[in-house]
Order: structure tokens, then C-alpha cells, then sequence
């Protein structure tokens, strides 16, 4: 007796919703590895489409779908989907409401209302930008792209330059080896034992922020770097710095510093948001793809 093989499964299908360039190459990386990929709210895309599909509206794209990858951040303003390349506008109530109870659904950097609103609908809904794996590769190109924005900035070269890094998580950290890498005098502010000792055993300098806030001792950096999401450089700090520091805030909101005092008093305060996205995006977006991947295999979702 004949034995008949086995038909191959079809592949998962991805529908990928709005974004930015990082969506686009998460879509194309995803293809490049079997996937049946759509996209919409891409239409002023002119690069390469790479085997995804360009859905004709939002149904069709969701339509059977096995994940649904919206776009990093989700929505800057909770009630639009985030997606500069059209120049259409698609409502979140627009997005959910094409999608059917149950259907798997991972974004990044999802607020409390997107899921209030998934909720609502009977959609599970997991955020990307949580898994520890896409944190860490993320730091380097956020590090980098620190790197550059502060090159371009400052009139002399980063080596040699007096940097204080606040904070010691993953982007911290990244930053920290990449500055020393170009022969800057790295000193890193944390709060925990543990972080200054490693910061010492990893060849920076370790301040504690406990040992940062008293006094009135002038604070000799050239350029400080925030990586943590809450307020801890007021007025206080700030004018015990020189002059022409340059403050670049890596943090989300509320950042770092005090930026409106800052920039009152003339000191240059940069605020760069989501710099995998502005300065690597190529890179961020095969990160996202790759940790997509992950989370579609996890569910039992493979090509």
C-alpha cells in the first residue's frame, strides 16, 4: 500500500496594522520567513513590498488572520491607530471592531485605554515591546543612536568628554560600554548596591544618586544622559551643571529632567523619543519581526 504524504500546513497569516518604516520591515521580515503577510494603512510605502500584501481595507486585512501586529507605539493619542505612512485616519474603535472575539493581537507600548478597549471586544491583546528579549537587543541601537544625536550636537569629540549616564537598566547599560568604547569618562548614577558595584567591575565610574543631590558643589559633565522615566534632575541639580551641558533624555514620560526649566534657562535639552525607530529602523524592525515570531510560535501559530 501506497502511503500518501502528508499535505503541508498552510502558513500563519500576519496581519500587520499601520506604523512606521520598523512595521514595514517587520512585515517584509516575516514574509522572508513563510508567513502569508498583509498590511494596512501603509499605502505611501515606495520602497520594496517584498512579498506582503497590501490589503484594500481594514476586513480584508484581519480577515482570518492568526496574529495581528499593531504598530509601536500602538496610538499616540488613544483614539487613532499610529500610522504615518498614510494619509488616512484609522480610529481604534475602527480597528477592533473588524477584529472577531478571540483573535490573537500583540502591539507595543499599549495603554491602559487600547486595552480597556480590547477588553471590551473579547481580544487578547499582548505587548511586544514587554518581552525581555526585544528590551535588550533594542538597547543597542537606542545607545547608538544616543551616540550619534550627542556627536552632532557637541562642538568637540566624545572622547574625553565627562558623561554622567543616570540609570543602569538595559538601555544604561548599552550606553555606558558604547560611550567608554569611543574614550569618554563614563560615570554612572544608580540607586541599587548591586548596579554600582557592577558598574565599577564594568569600568565606569559608580556615583549613587543618594551621594548626586545633596549640596550645592558645582557637577562638571559635559553631557548627561537620562534613561529613567521619572522626574530626578530638577532646578536644583540642573543649576549646579555648566552651561552649555547637553541634557538628552532617552526616558518616556515624564523623562527625566525638568525640561521646561531647563530650557527657561537656556540649557539644551534634547527629548529623543523612540530612537531605534528614527535612527535604526531597519534593525528595530527585524527585532520586532523576530519577537513576533516568538510570541506567534509560543501560541502554536508556525509557517
Amino acid at each position: 500500500m501506497t502511503t500518501q504524504p502528508t499535505p503541508a500546513s498552510p502558513p500563519a497569516k500576519l496581519a500587520l496594522l499601520g506604523g512606521d518604516l520598523r512595521q514595514m520591515v517587520t512585515a517584509k521580515t516575516l514574509a522572508a520567513e513563510g508567513y502569508e503577510v498583509a498590511v494596512f494603512a501603509m499605502d505611501t510605502y515606495s520602497g520594496d513590498w517584498g512579498g506582503v500584501t497590501r490589503a484594500a481595507d481594514l476586513a480584508s486585512a484581519v480577515g482570518g488572520a492568526d496574529l495581528v501586529v499593531l504598530p509601536l507605539p500602538v496610538t499616540q493619542d488613544d483614539e487613532r491607530l499610529h500610522c504615518p505612512l498614510t494619509r488616512r485616519t484609522v480610529l481604534l474603535s475602527e480597528v477592533f471592531d473588524a477584529l472577531t472575539p478571540g483573535q490573537r493581537v500583540v502591539g507595543g507600548k499599549i495603554s491602559a485605554h487600547v486595552r480597556a478597549l480590547a477588553d471590551s471586544h473579547g481580544i487578547p491583546l499582548s505587548d511586544y515591546l514587554q518581552r525581555e528579549e526585544l528590551a535588550v537587543a533594542n538597547a543597542v541601537p537606542t545607545a547608538e543612536g544616543a551616540l550619534a544625536i550627542a556627536m552632532a550636537e557637541v562642538p568637540y569629540t566624545i572622547h574625553g568628554a565627562r558623561c554622567l549616564v543616570l540609570g543602569y537598566g538595559r538601555v544604561a547599560k548599552a550606553l555606558a560600554k558604547t560611550l567608554s568604547a569611543v574614550g569618554a569618562a563614563v560615570t554612572v548614577a544608580a540607586r541599587k548596591p548591586e548596579d554600582l558595584a557592577w558598574i565599577d567591575a564594568n569600568g565606569h565610574t559608580p556615583l549613587s544618586f543618594a551621594d548626586l543631590t545633596p549640596g550645592d558643589a558645582p557637577l562638571a559633565y559635559d553631557i548627561v544622559f537620562n534613561t529613567v522615566p521619572e522626574q530626578i534632575i530638577g532646578a536644583d541639580l540642573l543649576s549646579r551643571l555648566p552651561n552649555d551641558v547637553l541634557l538628552l533624555d532617552l526616558a518616556s514620560t515624564p523623562g527625566g529632567f525638568d525640561h521646561d526649566w531647563a530650557r527657561a534657562h537656556g540649557y539644551h535639552v534634547i527629548w529623543a523619543l523612540s530612537l531605534p525607530g528614527k535612527t535604526a529602523p531597519v534593525t528595530a524592525g527585524r527585532i520586532i519581526g523576530e519577537t513576533v515570531r516568538r510570541m506567534l510560535q509560543e501560541g502554536g501559530g508556525t509557517p
